[in-house]
């Protein structure tokens, strides 16, 4: 059983050096990515928006042949979607399936990304890129968006990328957890993680809340500002029992427009399920499918 230190009323907990919670945050962060990436996730996503607005106009059609029907401007909009972390030879990147608008199916509920990493090729990410982007038409506003994505500040820990960043130790916070602390960080350096119209460097700010004995990141805070554009995407993250591992739980997102109009979201995160080969050559996938080799 770990030892349990706690101040007393009116004393000022101790503080922990900065360098040692990013250090830790970066060595955690290796092991959250190696967990998650096989485990795919159920994500419902609530946008609303101040204005009725259209989706973002993206090609609706390949060939000729529609890929995914369209929907009506409106201030509302309901996404179910198939959520997965893939780790790669370069990185790791997330991929977003939408089955399901405003209680519509789009598609046949189906484990379309399980099956494509599951069995690779030479054009798998191509392919799970298309099906991403397909996802994004769904957003409501007609603004196209990226970091709306509950892992998206992650990298920030990563010791490659902690370089182009300055960081300051904020307060503890006990609400978040037991020896959680607050790092404020600010974008320095080009290249930058986001990148806005014409391919222009947009600087990231933001907080993240580290549990110093772990290193395990269990908020993330992050914004960033264009002339048109204001946004914020904050995400919790807490333990799941089933797979004893700590995973996504909430999303909420924030963009303010030029015109003084808004869109915001909330995507919540369950049915976290590992998809694995098995030692018969035979693979199973989340929805319990058996796929031969």
């Amino acid at each position: 059983m770990g030892a349990v230190l706690t101040a007393s009323a009116g004393q000022q907990p101790e503080t922990v050096p900065l360098d040692l919670l990013l250090g830790r945050a970066g060595a955690y962060l290796d092991d959250f990515v190696r967990q998650l990436s096989n485990v795919v996730s159920e994500e419902t996503y609530l946008q609303e928006a101040t204005a009725v607005l259209s989706s973002f106009n993206v090609p609706t059609s390949r060939n000729g042949i529609p890929i995914a029907p369209s929907f009506p401007q409106s201030r509302h909009r309901r996404l179910k979607s198939d959520f997965l972390l893939v780790t790669l030879a370069e990185g790791w990147l997330p991929f977003r399936d939408v089955f399901e608008v405003d209680g519509v199916p789009v598609r046949d509920r189906e484990a379309r990304l399980t099956k494509l990493f599951l069995r690779p090729s030479a054009d798998t990410i191509a392919q799970a890129k298309e099906i991403s982007d397909e996802s994004t038409r769904y957003n409501i506003g007609n603004l196209l968006r990226t970091i709306n994505n509950p892992v998206f500040a992650l990298p920030i820990v990563q010791p490659d990328i902690q370089a182009r960043f300055r960081f300051s130790l904020g307060k503890q916070d006990t609400s978040v957890g037991a020896d959680v602390w607050i790092v404020e960080y600010k974008e320095e350096s080009a290249p930058t993680l986001i990148r806005g119209l014409r391919n222009l460097n947009l600087f990231a700010h933001g907080r993240l809340w580290i549990q110093a004995t772990t290193g395990r990141i269990l908020k993330t805070e992050l914004s960033t500002e264009q002339p048109a554009l204001r946004a914020q995407v904050t995400t919790s993250f807490g333990f799941n029992d089933q797979l004893g591992i700590t995973v996504p739980v909430e999303m909420n997102e924030l963009y303010t427009l030029a015109n003084g109009s808004r869109v915001s979201g909330t995507a919540t995160y369950g049915r976290f399920r590992r998809f694995e080969v098995t030692a018969d050559e035979k693979i199973q996938a989340p929805d319990g499918t058996t796929i031969e080799r």
